[in-house]
Parts: C-alpha cells; sequence; structure tokens
C-alpha cells in the first residue's frame, strides 16, 4: 500500500535487489546487486547476528540469481472462490489448460485454500519494527523488505509476482470489488519497494513490463453496470482496482474479462462463457492494454500540486472525452476506457494519451 510518510525521506534506486538468508552460524545475508551482474565481482553487505556489518566480495551473476535465462513463460493465478464446483472454478481450470497448451508454466495461489491471511498486521515483519510507538504498516513492511525481513507467505507470493510474465485475478465480484482475501494479498504482497516507489509507478512502474488482468463473474446482468443502469457504469467501479492497484505498480492491464451473472443463465451459456475465454486466452499476449493517463501529462513536484501541466489542459480543452475514466476533466467519460483497449486507428475521436 502506499506509505505517502515516505516522501519525507529519499527512496532507495535499486534496480535489483536479492536477499539471501541463511540460519546456520547465525548470519543473515543480505545481498544488495545494482544493475545487471555479468560474472563479475561484486562488493556486498554481510549483516552477522549481531548487527555488525562486513564489506565483503563474491561472485555472482544474474542469471543465476534471477533465472533470466528461463525460456518458458509464466503465468500467475490468483484465485478466490470457496468452492471447487463453482464458475470461477470452470474459468479458472480452462486459464491453466489453455496457458499451459501455449507452454506457459502455470502457478496458482488458491487464497481460500491456502487460508491466505487477509488482515495486514505487524506479525508480517520478522523481528523489531522501526517505530513501535506509531506503526505503519507501509513504512515498516519497505523497510522489512529492504531487509529481507517479511513473513515468509509474503516472500513466497512476491517471488511467484517476480516470475510471472502476466497475472489474472479470478474472482467473484463481492461489494463492487474483490473479495476480502484477495484485497488483503493485494495489501501485504504489493508492498511499497517491492512493487512500487515514489519514483516507479504507474506507466514507469516496478511491473511496467509484466501484464495483469481481472476476470470476474458478477451476480448482475450486464445491462445494470450500463452507465444508465441500477448498478452505475462498471467502467467507475473498475477504475480503483485496474488503475489504482494494479497500473500504479506499472502493470500492463488487459481488458477484464467479465462473465455476467452466470448463475443466472442456462447451461449452455456458461458453456458458451468459458469457449469464449478459451478463445481469447490464445491471442491474449498480444491484446493491446488498456489506456492511462502517463506521468509525463503531469507536473510532478509539491509545487506544481502533481496535476496536469497547463499545456495538456490547454490541449484536452478541444477533445470530446475526458483523457480517461478518471481523468475526466468534466467531461463526458471515454466510452469503455476500463473494458476496451483503445483503438489502434489513431484517427478515433478518442484520444490515446500515450501518444
Amino acid at each position: 500500500m502506499p506509505s505517502y510518510n515516505s516522501l519525507s525521506r529519499p527512496m532507495a534506486t535499486l534496480q535489483q535487489m536479492f536477499f539471501l538468508r541463511q540460519a546456520t552460524a547465525g548470519l543473515d545475508y543480505q545481498l544488495g546487486l545494482q544493475g545487471t551482474l555479468k560474472n563479475r565481482t561484486v562488493t556486498t553487505e554481510v549483516r552477522t547476528g549481531n548487527n555488525q556489518v562486513k564489506a565483503v566480495e563474491c561472485k555472482a551473476t544474474l542469471a543465476a540469481l534471477s533465472g533470466s535465462q528461463k525460456t518458458q513463460k509464466t503465468a500467475l493465478i490468483v484465485y478466490a472462490h470457496q468452492s471447487p464446483g463453482s464458475f470461477n472454478a470452470a474459468v479458472r481450470d480452462v486459464a491453466m489448460q489453455e496457458l499451459k497448451t501455449q507452454g506457459y508454466k502455470v502457478l496458482v495461489s488458491d487464497l481460500y485454500a491456502m487460508n491466505f491471511r487477509a488482515n495486514a498486521m505487524q506479525h508480517d515483519i520478522i523481528g523489531d519494527v522501526k517505530n513501535p510507538e506509531l506503526f505503519q504498516y507501509g513504512e515498516e513492511t519497505m523497510h522489512a523488505w529492504m531487509e529481507g525481513r517479511l513473513s515468509d507467505d509474503i516472500v513466497a507470493e512476491q517471488r511467484k509476482v517476480e516470475e510471472a510474465e502476466l497475472i489474472i485475478f479470478q474472482f467473484p465480484l463481492y461489494w463492487f470489488s474483490v473479495p476480502a482475501i484477495m484485497k488483503g494479498w493485494m495489501d501485504r504482497v504489493l508492498t511499497q519497494g517491492f512493487a512500487f516507489s515514489l519514483e516507479k509507478m504507474y506507466n514507469n512502474g516496478i511491473f511496467k513490463d509484466k501484464k495483469a488482468m481481472l476476470s470476474f463473474t458478477t451476480g448482475a446482468t450486464q445491462t445494470m453496470f450500463q452507465p444508465d443502469g441500477l448498478n452505475g457504469d462498471i467502467n467507475i467501479s473498475l477504475w480503483p482496482l485496474q488503475n489504482g492497484t494494479l497500473h500504479f505498480c506499472g502493470f500492463q492491464v488487459l481488458a477484464p474479462q467479465i462473465f455476467w451473472s452466470p448463475a443466472h443463465c442456462p447451461a449452455a451459456v456458461r458453456t458458451a462463457m468459458l469457449d469464449g475465454w478459451r478463445a481469447r486466452l490464445k491471442g491474449l499476449l498480444a491484446e493491446k492494454p488498456l489506456t492511462f493517463a502517463p506521468c509525463e501529462l503531469f507536473d510532478l513536484s509539491f509545487q506544481g500540486g502533481f496535476t496536469l501541466w497547463p499545456k495538456v489542459r490547454e490541449e484536452q480543452e478541444s477533445q470530446l472525452y475526458g483523457i480517461t475514466t478518471g481523468h475526466h476533466l468534466g467531461k463526458p467519460l471515454p466510452p469503455d476506457n476500463q473494458i476496451k483497449a483503445q483503438p489502434t486507428d489513431e484517427s478515433s475521436a478518442k484520444p490515446d494519451c500515450r501518444n
């Protein structure tokens, strides 16, 4: 979760961090690597049990540490449903089967089966916290990540995220959002430093080379989530998750896969839904991601208020629609901004603000 209290201190700008913890001889080894290693000797730190720091030299290769020589692609499915007989389980299974057919290694985090803890607590940190009088979760977990002191369940999930080129969040829509257990996964796993920093976010984010998407079922029908429907525009409902979480961490966000009200559909319709999902998966990685406003459009300073540059605002005055669902500028929302990728035709009336 973003910890804006960190604005008062400089952020670490390590491009690559690898932490090795070794219990033998009472040593904790913390290895911080800057940039790309190519079989060269690097200087690092060894932190002993009594917290003394010594400079040492070691041989390391990026390939050995990060597995960068792997050729097999990896997909991670973060899954949240209690029943193995659910439609969500069937959707998950289709994704697993199709991606494996394409040669993917498929990892699944079945959150309910794992009994994954949703609440973000001090227990997520091994050892002492920096400020016991005023515990701030985002600040403390950032330091714990940097020092290799996050709990084992968080580290295990972060390793899956690191390995995956594609992450699919599979869930039933609860209260216009993800189930609590999946929200807890996001809160605890996507820690500051690991998933974002105040220097690396949105289109410049840490995971800008990875793709992520939401795949979910609804209880309501599609018409109920239209702009004139009872529940309101689904694009607005999806903005906090897709922009405020996934894109904030840098992910290229693919259009969501929405299964409208499968519990109220005939079996043949549910089968057609699964067939459509299987067909989409065959070309999923070639899809263009959703459009978001890039950081370059904004004056990223306290003096500028982190708002649009005056020139950008002036240019937008002639546009029919707002920039995105969230950056509407008092204009009509760009149609389906959060459920469909922008057309490749640059003559379209919808602005592509990445240009």
